[in-house]
């Protein structure tokens, strides 16, 4: 609260429309005291305080009915001589209640009105008629003044409503994009990582023989798994005290990416055609994840024995080819995260991916990434 009282006054509302109730009857009851001072004080008038100033306590809820009230209160009080003209401060806390929280036409109904008082206040005026201006004047006026006043805030209210929504749905946006990020991730890391393990297994199981060197590879590839996981769950959990972040591969790390696969049994090849040039970080990452995944994809359904990949610098664009030998079934065909991964990497460049078939006999993976120069 320190250094703001006036925030933490109005983060509380049910306090506020106290101290306006509590406002009003003290401003109320002084005016009828001083107007009575050394007379007998009518009771009638001290009520009428009390009618104009308690329903304010409900001017959120119903404005309309405490602006009626309230205007009631003090007309009748100006009618039977408790003050000189009818206005005072509860006719205007109740007036900026309209212009504030009502939501139907009867806020424009009062703001029309207080224009139409002063008019014939004016009116009133030029023909002579000083007495009935001097009373009509000061309570058309200030009522347009407080209706003024709630009408900007008001709009301010309802601009800082719609900057907090604005910002809740960006960040739950950047929420939502992030966590597909994180799903891609874990997805090529660990799917990849993990399918190379099942097949040096199931090499080793089918040849009757665990080597030295099959053993490992697969302990050497669980190890790599665990590492990523840490690293990936490390962010989630914002750990100070977290795993230090390796860099994030990119296309000069294809032969490492190849080296499981060939550890399994794999023919892989590499291919670079065009001028080798400098990408961006997102577009080398991404380039890597798309061969990454479709590499999985051929150890997880292909039962290839061939995987062919071709990365082509063009003037424009970045194209990146996939094919195996395999006759099982197609990566669309395999009902995993595969393609959807590889889909949305290509869609955040506009770029475009395609499927088919291979020359070598299985299936193709083909992504074309516009390059900015």
């Amino acid at each position: 609260m320190r250094g703001r009282p006036w925030s933490w006054i109005t983060g509380r509302p049910r306090l506020t429309d106290g101290i306006v109730v509590l406002f009003n009857l003290v401003a109320g009851v002084l005016a009828v005291v001083v107007t009575y001072f050394g007379e007998t004080i009518p009771l009638p008038a001290l009520l009428l305080v009390l009618v104009e100033s308690l329903p304010l306590w409900n001017r959120r809820r119903q404005p309309v009915l405490v602006l009626v009230v309230v205007a009631c209160a003090e007309i009748v009080k100006w009618a039977l001589g408790y003050s000189h003209e009818p206005s005072g401060p509860a006719l205007l806390f109740a007036v900026y209640a309209v212009s504030v929280y009502d939501r139907g036409p009867a806020r424009v109904w009062i703001a029309g009105a207080a224009i139409a008082l002063i008019a014939v206040a004016v009116g009133l005026l030029l023909i002579g008629d000083f007495q009935v201006s001097r009373n009509l004047i000061p309570a058309g006026a200030t009522s347009l003044v407080a209706w003024v006043i709630g009408d900007y805030m008001r709009s301010r209210r309802r601009f800082f409503d719609d900057l907090v929504a604005q910002h809740r749905k960006e960040r739950e946006l950047a929420a939502e994009e992030e966590r597909l990020r994180i799903a891609r991730e874990l997805h090529d890391v660990v799917a990849h990582n993990v399918s190379v393990m099942a097949i040096q297994a199931g090499a080793a199981r089918v040849s009757g023989e665990s080597s030295q060197q099959a053993l490992e590879s697969i302990e050497q590839s669980a190890r790599d798994t665990l590492s990523e996981l840490n690293k990936l769950l490390g962010v989630l959990r914002k750990s100070p005290g977290g795993p230090e972040l390796a860099p994030q591969p990119t296309l000069d790390d294809l032969d490492a990416l190849l080296k499981p696969a060939r550890d399994a049994g794999l023919n892989a090849t590499l291919k670079v055609e065009g001028e080798r040039r400098t990408l961006s970080s997102a577009l080398d990452l991404s380039a890597y994840r798309i061969i990454q995944e479709a590499i999985t994809n051929v150890l997880k359904h292909a039962g290839a024995s061939r995987v062919e990949v071709v990365v082509d610098y063009e003037p424009d664009a970045l194209l990146l080819t996939v094919s195996d030998n395999g006759t099982g079934p197609l990566g669309a065909q395999s009902g995993g995260h595969g393609l959807i991964g590889m889909r949305e990497r290509v869609e955040l460049f506009g770029g475009e991916l395609g499927t088919g078939s291979s020359s070598l006999g299985g299936f193709t993976v083909r992504a074309k990434l516009p390059v900015k120069t």
